[in-house]
């Protein structure tokens, strides 16, 4: 038996939970549930479902070099964390994986580092650059909400970025019936971001899920890999392929990761957007989401909310559930110009919207009751949405 490895338990178990959050629960193929360790200067661990991979690289003990495929990585971790031991040890016998920490011995199985898919690992060729905030990423989850779910319209799955001068980058998603969109400002921004980039909806979520624990910020990249020195995967990216990635540093670990961006044409989403809207609605944002929550929520298929704008600086918001014999009804403070106008939404993308604008008031400019309407927070020009209304009588 040969010692290959010797680690902190907290920095063993930080690299694994950390390079484990891009596995899939349920996988085919048995290697992809795994991770690729691999200590030299730092103890890297590599975790990937063949579409994005991240590498966690966190301080290592000195001592001889170790590479090895580890199965099972978030029940080792959690073996590991139960025994208590400031250490683990790493052996190898018989192709099997020995971790010892304290008085606790794991015994897991593992394949051949040659089987391991590491060619999403492979650091990026920068073609653009930028750092963004905590504020940043959290602008980006703001729109995050829209992302189709629908896999006939794939090219909808993602956020996509495109430059709306030299250092604004405007995110935007949609499903068809909704458009939320922000601007977010990075003055370091180096390269030129192309005119679409479309991010999946699995990498958005990774992104805005590590950047919660970041120390500086995190560091975005477009760009590409050399060809490889040999084919990787059943379908490798062509080569100079764009991809996306990000890097940054949480609770002591350097992170590194990468996805495969959507290879797909985004719509001019500039066409639905009004350039104009004949009548304005102000809402309180608490006053609007407790009258939504009050009226839906009584059936899980209907979910149309009617709003009708009164006389006396009131809307009346009606939902009538036909199968239920039931219909509710809530009167709400509002400023607005559209006396006798009525308008109907999705109620559960009203209150995803207003949950989006994260402000006390909100603004909705309408042209008709077909028209797609303009909803903006008017203390946060950054952030702004368009919602398709909903037939209803």
């Amino acid at each position: 038996m040969t010692v290959n490895m010797e680690i902190a338990s907290a920095d063993f178990r930080r690299a694994v939970n950390l390079a484990s959050k891009v596995i899939e629960r349920r996988n085919t193929i048995p290697i992809v549930g795994m991770v690729h360790c691999h200590a030299n200067g730092a103890f890297e661990v590599t975790g990937t479902d063949l579409d994005m991979a991240l590498v966690a690289a966190v301080p290592r003990t000195p001592g001889p070099d170790a590479d090895f495929v580890m199965q099972h990585p978030a029940m080792v971790a959690t073996a590991v964390g139960v025994s208590g031991d400031k250490m683990v040890a790493a052996h190898i016998d018989d192709g099997k994986l020995l971790l010892k920490s304290g008085s606790l011995d794991v015994t897991v199985g593992t394949m051949p580092t040659d089987d391991f898919p590491l060619d999403l690992a492979r650091p990026l060729t920068e073609t653009f650059a930028a750092t963004l905030s905590k504020a940043d990423i959290a602008a980006i989850a703001r729109v995050k909400d829209a992302i189709s779910t629908e896999a006939t319209r794939y090219y909808l799955n993602g956020v996509r970025l495109r430059p709306m001068g030299p250092t604004t980058i405007r995110a935007e998603a949609t499903d068809g019936h909704r458009l939320y969109m922000v601007d977010i400002e990075a003055p370091d921004a180096v390269g030129a971001l192309p005119d679409s980039v479309i991010i999946p909806r699995k990498a958005v979520g990774v992104l805005i899920d590590l950047a919660k624990g970041a120390e500086e910020g995190v560091r975005l990249i477009l760009g590409s890999v050399a060809p490889a020195n040999k084919m990787e995967g059943i379908a490798p990216a062509r080569p100079g392929a764009l991809r996306f990635g990000f890097t940054t540093r949480s609770g002591g670990a350097d992170l590194r990761f990468c996805s495969q961006l959507i290879d797909g044409t985004y719509p001019d989403v500039t066409k639905v957007i009004p350039t104009h809207s004949d009548k304005q609605a102000l809402f309180n944002v608490a006053d609007l989401r407790r009258a939504i929550a009050g009226i839906t929520g009584h059936s899980k298929f209907d979910r149309a909310v009617k709003i009708t704008f009164n006389a006396d600086s009131t809307a009346t918001l009606t939902a009538a559930y036909l199968s239920l014999e039931l219909c509710a009804k809530v009167v709400v403070p509002c400023q607005h110009t559209a006396e006798g106008f009525s308008i109907g939404f999705n109620g559960g993308y009203l209150a995803s919207l207003l949950a989006a604008s994260r402000g006390d008031e909100i603004v909705f400019g309408m042209n008709d009751e077909a028209a797609p309407a303009v909803v903006r927070n008017p203390a946060d020009t950054a952030w702004s949405a368009i919602l398709m209304p909903m037939r209803v009588d």
